[in-house]
């Protein structure tokens, strides 16, 4: 394939895919506890100068996700909790343990403290029942029920900078499964959500500048296309 028509389409592939990942944090810019993905292309143009090397559309994409706090808001819903600084709280999933920066709970079959989904939100003991009338939740995530303290939330960190594989629905699991976590030192703060970490402005420049950068590569590549179609028809002449 001429190199001008590779880089070209690869700068397609480029462009559809920061697209993807811009769209999906503008759609959550509004989901407690979501935090913002980011992609890199920098293996792109070196595969775009060799284009025998390796398919970039196979190897040239690089995820991070930005792990910086989201602003608390208060919900003043009892089950409603957020962690001012680091750390996750832990629920458990049909595939194990996972963690996440998104507290807004309820109370699910059996009084138990659940997620959004259903998970059981776990405490330092197991699974938390909450199935009083007066729930209370300190700062160090002691739950009180009806004056009685029943469960302390589990809240854990891992070391920085976080190496997450985010597994959807707001919650992640360690890319290392050998990975221990400790305890957060993170407050606990009841009747309060941890916005999204999304910056509005700053996604709505990069998609216009997607946009723009996957025009001019289509307008490349109908360039090559004219000029490959110019020189066959020029060559039948011959």
């Amino acid at each position: 394939m001429n190199s001008g028509m590779y880089a070209a389409l690869s700068g397609n592939l480029t462009a559809q895919r920061r697209l993807e990942v811009v769209s999906n944090n503008l759609a959550n810019a509004n989901t407690s506890g979501f935090k913002a993905d980011q992609i890199q292309f920098e293996s792109l143009l070196a595969n775009a100068q060799n284009p025998g090397s390796q398919d970039p559309a196979l190897s040239s994409e690089r995820f991070s996700t930005d792990f910086a706090p989201g602003a608390l808001q208060r919900s003043d819903n009892v089950f409603d909790v957020a962690l001012d600084g680091e750390g996750f709280f832990v629920v458990n999933t049909p595939d194990g343990l996972a963690y996440t920066r998104q507290g807004n709970f309820h109370r699910g079959a059996g009084g138990k403290l659940v997620t959004a989904e259903g998970y059981e939100v776990q405490g330092q003991g197991g699974a938390i029942t909450v199935s009083g009338k007066q729930v209370l939740i300190d700062g160090k995530g002691v739950v009180n029920v009806d004056g009685n303290a029943v469960a302390t939330l589990s809240t854990v960190d891992f070391p920085k900078p976080y190496q997450m594989t985010k597994l959807g629905a707001g919650l992640f699991k360690p890319a290392d499964p050998q990975a221990v976590p400790s305890a957060a030192n993170a407050q606990v703060k009841q009747g309060y959500l941890e916005g999204s970490n999304v910056k509005v402005m700053v996604e709505m420049a990069r998609m216009i500048e997607a946009n723009r950068y996957f025009e001019l590569c289509t307008k490349a590549v109908k360039t090559y296309d004219d000029l490959a179609t110019k020189a066959v028809t020029e060559l039948g002449k011959i």
